[in-house]
């Protein structure tokens, strides 16, 4: 297992500055301290298949017929956009290079520690992540409510929408013995096209549980997502299980940066600071390696 570095994680990586709604954001996204959970449960491969928008999203599956719904639990304290709680929902796709072998491609991501999952719904707790999310990515984001409950045993997670119960999991405190690095390649749908941004993951304590009793699956009654969740999960009891009570994650902006994208971004006022890209130009001709303070351009929103 790859071991992670929490000193160099950030190094070397500039960030852009972008202002959206007279707030200053710096791109890509640090989150510098975390805490997090995720579960897989079995789901329904016909199910899955529904909730997805685009023929070429490819759910993975477990074993003929059934596929994975993943459930992420996420309390940032320092980050970028101001601290928030996150609650995905994510369907676990087909790595596209490996083999679209039942068992054998989410097999292969697990070993890599790379995974490629669907977002479809991604509630948030406050409005600036909200938008960010929403606006410059895709992301299926809306507002709930995301609370937090601990025993010195387990950590549960309740998400509510305007009082009303859409899901809440509970899973262990289990042994923490690993620290890795982490890719999730996410998939995305914005204007009716694949997007897709790269979330990377510095696990600092990070614990894995096979063990079907390790996570409890409370699904609501009434709330469409809950509805949703009932049709598709097969049990209650997951497949998988990753505890991370200490995380850092770095999210990078849309890499498809389509024509919808950039005239959504015109429209809200982007500028570029020519004068910030000739001088590294000049720098490059010159076969002089261009200061760090003009090597990333200011965009302004």
């Amino acid at each position: 297992m790859k071991k992670s570095n929490q000193d160099d994680f950030f190094a070397g990586i500039e960030q852009v500055d972008v202002w959206a709604a007279g707030n200053k954001v710096k791109l890509p996204i640090f989150y510098r301290d975390a805490r997090a959970y995720i579960a897989l449960f079995p789901a329904s491969i016909f199910a899955l298949k529904k909730l997805l928008p685009d023929p070429r999203f490819v759910p993975a599956q477990m074993v003929p017929g059934i596929g994975a719904i993943g459930l992420a639990c996420l309390e940032y304290y320092d980050t970028d956009v101001g601290p928030y709680n996150e609650f995905a929902f994510t369907i676990m796709l087909n790595n596209p290079n490996f083999l679209q072998v039942p068992g054998y491609n989410l097999t292969r991501q697990l070993f890599q520690f790379n995974f490629y999952p669907y977002i479809y719904h991604l509630p948030v707790t406050t409005e600036q992540a909200l938008r960010w999310g929403i606006d410059f990515s895709g992301f299926p984001k809306f507002l709930a409510s995301i609370d937090f409950e601990e025993t010195p045993e387990q950590i549960s997670c309740e998400l509510k929408e305007q009082d009303e119960l859409i899901c809440k999991v509970a899973g262990r405190k289990i042994h923490t013995p690993l620290s890795t690095l982490m890719k999730f390649f996410v998939r995305l749908y914005q204007y009716s096209q694949p997007q897709h941004t790269e979330f990377k993951v510095n696990a600092r304590q990070l614990g894995i549980s096979l063990n079907p009793g390790t996570v409890k699956l409370e699904i609501g009654h009434t709330h469409p997502i809950a509805l949703e969740l009932r049709r598709t999960v097969l049990f209650n009891r997951s497949l998988m299980y990753f505890y991370m009570p200490s995380v850092q994650f770095i999210l990078y902006g849309p890499e498809k940066i389509s024509l919808p994208l950039m005239n959504f971004l015109f429209q809200k006022g982007m500028r570029i600071e020519l004068d910030q890209l000739k001088k590294p130009l000049r720098g490059r001709k010159k076969k002089e390696q261009p200061s760090r303070a003009h090597s990333t351009p200011r965009l302004h929103l």
